[in-house]
């Protein structure tokens, strides 16, 4: 009997201080955090808390992509490549909030865009100090590879949208074999998608090859 597979996509992109999501999602970041960035600015880095944590100003440090991660990416290329548009380049704060992601799941043992209690999906790239001004997320379980996940991507309008986002472009993506919720197998994957407020000095790179 073949395993149960479910895909699931959000994408929110930010006017100024407000996210309109094309899943009729709102939300906003809050003026503390507003206010928190532009006091940052003036005043410098690491000089500004919110909610007493410390945005990070250094680098995510490098972590070796699986070679199903690699496979993911160069996939999504692929067919970004078929469309006439630049390749996504694997950011490290993306592929940290994404690790983050994927564990909080199998932690709280849920398969979903908002956890259980309440933290909305954009909030592990916020800790991470990327500071985006476009935000997609897919998820899947249960596709057994690269290409499996991302043809069922493509066929479905809200994931296809954030593979060929022209608004995007850079991804983290995080793997794990098994799967978080019971019904469903391995492997699940969190695919997370953005654009910086101002493009990052650090943590871009092309997508490896293996």
């Amino acid at each position: 009997m073949m395993p149960k597979q479910r895909l699931t996509a959000l994408a929110v992109v930010l006017a100024l201080a407000a996210h309109a999501s094309l899943f009729a999602q709102t939300a906003k970041k809050t003026d503390m955090a507003a206010l928190a960035a532009d006091l940052e600015r003036v005043l410098g880095p690491n000089h500004v808390e919110v909610s007493g944590r410390r945005v990070p100003d250094v680098p995510e440090p490098d972590r070796p992509a699986t070679d199903l991660e690699k496979a993911v990416v160069e996939e999504m290329n692929r067919q970004r490549a078929t469309f006439g548009l630049a390749p996504l380049r694997i950011n490290s704060r993306l592929e940290a909030a994404a690790d983050d992601r994927i564990t909080d799941m199998f932690d709280k043992q849920y398969f979903s865009h908002i956890s259980p209690d309440g933290v909305q999906p954009w909030t592990w790239v916020e800790q991470h100090g990327y500071d985006y001004r476009e935000f997609g997320e897919n998820l899947a379980v249960g596709y057994p590879s690269a290409d499996s996940v991302v043809d069922g991507w493509m066929k479905s309008p809200g994931h296809r949208a954030n593979v060929l986002s022209r608004t995007f472009d850079e991804v983290g993506v995080a793997v794990a074999q098994e799967s978080p919720t019971r019904g469903f197998r391995g492997p699940t994957i969190v695919a997370i998608y953005g654009r910086a407020d101002v493009p990052s000095a650090v943590g871009g790179r092309p997508a490896r090859r293996q």
